[in-house]
């Protein structure tokens, strides 16, 4: 059973989550990387270090973002997925490296500057999400094997 997400169902699973992955193309060849995000209703928030992933999206900002929750309890496998397109945007004002990392947890609470401490290298940015989908589904789990072989460990023969 597969179906669709409805947008408070696609904002509350960018909200939810904490780990997601950006698809970017180096070369006509894409690649997929994880990483820890924040959302604010309307882009991803996320800290990184230089590399492949940001020179990739400095000469090409169009990205996808996808994030998904799985639950693989009580002999299914409930899960949702959202995948949205975005623009790279690299923060360089301090204005929105703060908000960036208030929002990703990065300022120290109490803190009477409130300035970010971001190590030397790192790179602040936000992909800013335009249109968002999301699908839900459930499957029987497999429990090492084919399903006919778990009905068996389960004894359960069909009529």
């Amino acid at each position: 059973m597969v179906g669709l997400l409805s947008q408070d169902e696609i904002e509350a699973l960018l909200l939810r989550r904490r780990i997601g992955r950006i698809a970017y193309c180096v070369e006509d060849r894409p690649y997929v990387v994880p990483v820890n995000y924040a959302y604010d209703g309307s882009g991803i928030y996320v800290i990184s270090g230089p590399g492949r992933k940001i020179d990739a999206m400095r000469a090409q900002p169009q990205v996808c973002f996808e994030v998904e929750d799985i639950d693989e309890s009580g002999g299914t496998v409930d899960w949702r997925s959202v995948i949205a397109d975005g623009v790279y945007e690299e923060l360089t004002d301090d204005d929105g490296r703060r908000i960036a990392l208030t929002l990703l947890g990065k300022i120290c609470a109490g803190s009477p500057s409130s300035m970010p401490v971001i190590p030397a290298g790192m790179i602040v940015f936000r992909i800013d999400l335009a249109e968002k989908t999301g699908r839900f589904g459930r499957e029987w789990s497999r429990i090492g094997g084919s399903m006919t072989s778990v009905l068996t460990r389960l004894n359960f023969s069909p009529a």
